[in-house]
């Protein structure tokens, strides 16, 4: 690929041009823009030079050209093949117009070299087909090893399901079952193994609810867990409470003695003895009024309900020392282990309970003894281990319960498990096989459409098609008309034109006569088909070549040009290098919006500038005006290269002004001027200062018009005048219009 020319010496208008450091590269697509004589045609033969390295006719040429694989100069050609379309070449395969013309696709001439395209495209045809032919080997050897994946797999899952009602399990059943497998479900070892399990398994009868330890309360059932915290609360009550009493103080400072006296008067009470049972003395009345008064009937009720809670502790922990669950052989033995666990933590919770209790029990005891005083202590009831072990299994006979219930669904769903287990575990392996597959498809579709073929980039069906053309062509060497007169039309729009096929070649009839006097649009419209047919041979592959297209609009109406941009942008768009040179701001436009498709990195924008200098006109490349790039029309480029025009007193800063000021008073008075005719009565019309409208009209006139004669140097007073009077006249006339053109081309 091209990237910068760095030098050109010794070329027509180019005599001595070095490209600017701060120039940028070509890119795959180049547009460079140049008025007429500004050096685009020198430039084009120059680029078509590059192939053989040198130029006959310019033995002083000089020139140094940077590409991607080094730099090349005069006498080392260019590595790629190189197609040029400029006057150059119309004049070569088109001639003059006297006489018959040159046998321009000459179908008898070109029959070895039609015999050669169809043998590569054979080639080409058969060669697909082989490759296509080995990926459906590919394919069918893949959807084997896909197929062995499943029937191995197929074994696997009826082996794990083995004992269960389903036991044919084959390839088709483990297919079907992956296709509407979702997602990865994977099992742990111990899920496996329980599913497993349940496969292998016999229904087990319930085993009912698990029930806590009870006991039995004013004729209430209560749990001995919920009972142990009512103790609790209750056992901090009664050690809360106490007694009024005349105090003995002896027995209040000697509750053993207390207890023991108070023993003694039940003991004496019972029978009704007047004297000591222990020392046979009277027992004074004094005595046994003050015994009284100590051990009230307050004091009797405390008493009472402290006995009273004891007995029912030693009840709670008669329960808990006599429950017990069911072994765990009643269970299905996936639920073994972890019965067992809560078992085992339901009697570790026992025994902490059991602990409380007794302590609890102590507590009443020594409150038994200080039912005078009212005091607080400590007290402790741990009943959670027990209350979460009871809670587990409860959950775990509920699941034992459920699956005895639901035996035949529970086995089903051990069985699904299974089988999306294994399947989930050939998930990577089924899907490394069937991206596989899906890549040969692609290379398939691509060699069968020619999406990316390096060979040829059509379809099988388009090469067969252009092999049944070319065998046609080949048995009838005249076949080949009807198609460039088809295209002739279509780049033309009309139908006058046609290509008449005699044992000579083709020759070019006009409403069925020969065509004597074509236009110099037509023959350009003529040669530059046989330009782009010519991309097509077998010495330019146009993947790897470069194509260089100067002015195919020259000559061409305004409906032509778009069906010369078509035609263009289909038969070069491949092209591996693509240059397009202009005059024309229509046809630019076109190109533009074109390849500003493209990412930047493709695209590169140019013009070339010639200019009047000490030695004479020189030209050089340089970066495509902005405006004409953003901007939709010529009017805004030569309005703004009117409003930000300043001469700097050489004739060259104003050498192609007036004609840039001529088109600027032509486009405005189309549309501000009331009448039809010449510029000089549209002119006339319009309401402004008449010296300065003769100036203006003398000037865009007289200056920009072919005259034969010298330079006047009065062009550089008269230039800048009148431009600042045409700018003056515009905004007078159409100030709206003249604010918005100026934001337009200054913002």
């Amino acid at each position: 690929m091209l990237k910068r020319i760095k030098k050109i010496k010794g070329f027509g208008v180019f005599d001595n041009y070095t490209a600017p450091r701060t120039l940028g590269e070509f890119g795959k697509y180049n547009v460079i823009y140049g008025e007429n004589g500004s050096g685009k045609t020198t430039l084009s033969r120059l680029l078509g030079n590059l192939e053989a390295g040198d130029h006959p006719e310019h033995p002083e040429l000089e020139y140094q050209i940077e590409t991607d694989t080094g730099e090349i100069s005069k006498g080392v050609p260019c590595a790629r093949k190189i197609r040029v379309f400029n006057s150059d070449y119309v004049e070569a395969n088109i001639g003059r117009l006297e006489g018959p013309l040159k046998h321009i696709l000459v179908v008898g001439a070109q029959n070895k070299e039609l015999a050669t395209a169809l043998d590569k495209e054979r080639n080409i045809l058969a060669q697909r087909r082989e490759k296509i032919k080995k990926l459906y080997s590919n394919i069918d050897s893949l959807n084997e090893e896909k197929s062995k994946i499943f029937s191995d797999i197929a074994r696997t899952i009826r082996e794990a399901i083995s004992g269960a009602v389903l036991r044919s399990y084959r390839k088709p059943e483990a297919q079907s079952a992956y296709a509407k497998l979702t997602s990865s479900r994977i099992l742990e070892q111990t899920e496996l193994e329980r599913y497993r399990a349940t496969i292998r398994q016999e229904i087990l009868p319930s085993v009912g609810e698990v029930s806590a330890p009870k006991i039995s309360i004013e004729g209430k059932q209560k749990s001995a867990a919920a009972y142990a915290e009512e103790a609790a609360t209750h056992a901090r009550a009664l050690t809360r409470r106490s007694v009024e009493a005349v105090l003995v103080e002896r027995l209040a400072i000697n509750p053993d003695i207390a207890s023991w006296v108070e023993a003694g008067i039940r003991v004496h009470a019972k029978h009704n003895s007047e004297r000591c049972e222990y020392c046979d003395q009277p027992i004074p009345e004094a005595r046994l009024k003050a015994l009284a008064a100590h051990f009230n009937d307050a004091d009797q009720q405390l008493k009472e309900e402290i006995e009273a809670e004891r007995e029912h502790i030693q009840a709670a922990l008669k329960a808990l020392r006599s429950h017990a669950f069911r072994d765990k052989a009643a269970l299905y033995s996936e639920l073994r282990e972890e019965w067992e666990a809560g078992t085992k933590d339901f009697e570790q919770g026992v025994e902490e309970l059991e602990a409380d209790l007794r302590a609890i029990d102590n507590i009443l005891a020594d409150k038994l003894t200080q039912r005078t005083k009212a005091y607080d202590v400590e007290i402790t009831c741990r009943i959670d281990r027990c209350a979460d072990a009871l809670a587990r299994l409860s959950d775990i006979a509920r699941r034992h319960n459920d699956k005895t219930e639901d035996f035949d669904q529970a086995q089903a769903k051990a069985r699904e498990a299974i089988e999306a287990h294994y399947l989930s575990s050939i998930r990577d392996r089924v899907e490394k096989c069937e991206k596989h597959i899906r890549d040969l498809k692609e290379q398939i579709t691509e060699l069968e459409t020619g999406k990316g073929a390096p060979d040829d980039p059509r379809s099988l069906d388009e090469i067969e098609r252009s092999i049944a053309e070319k065998q046609a062509a080949l048995s009838d060497a005249h076949a080949g008309g009807a198609e460039l007169t088809k295209r002739l039309a279509q780049f033309l729009g009309r139908t006058d034109l046609r290509f008449e096929s005699t044992d000579e070649g083709y020759h070019v009839l006009r409403r069925g006569k020969p065509a004597k006097r074509l236009s110099e649009g037509e023959r350009t419209a003529i040669a530059f088909l046989y330009f782009l047919v010519q991309l097509q041979d077998n010495n330019f592959n146009i993947h790897n070549g470069i194509v260089v297209i100067d002015d195919p609009i020259s000559s061409l109406d305004a409906s032509s040009i778009y069906q010369a941009f078509s035609f263009l942008k289909n038969e070069t768009q491949d092209a591996h290098q693509l240059f397009i040179l202009t005059h024309n701001f229509e046809f630019l436009r076109l190109v533009i919006n074109w390849i500003n498709h493209f990412p930047k990195n493709m695209r590169s924008y140019f013009m070339v500038i010639c200019a009047e200098t000490t030695s004479g006109r020189s030209a050089k490349l340089e970066k495509l005006d902005d405006l004409l790039i953003s901007h939709p029309t010529e009017y805004h480029y030569l309005f703004k290269l009117l409003l930000t025009f300043k001469s700097d007193g050489t004739i060259a800063s104003c050498y192609h002004i007036p004609n840039a000021a001529r088109k600027v008073l032509e486009t405005f008075l189309e549309f501000h001027s009331s009448l039809k005719g010449t510029l000089y009565k549209k002119l006339e019309s319009i309401n402004f200062d008449k010296h300065k409208k003769t100036s203006i009209y003398k000037f865009t006139n007289d200056l920009s018009h072919t005259t034969g004669k010298s330079f006047d140097p009065a062009i550089v007073s008269e230039t800048q005048k009148n431009v600042n009077y045409l700018l003056e006249m515009i905004q007078s006339i159409a100030p709206l219009h003249y604010d918005s053109m100026k934001q337009q081309v200054t913002s």
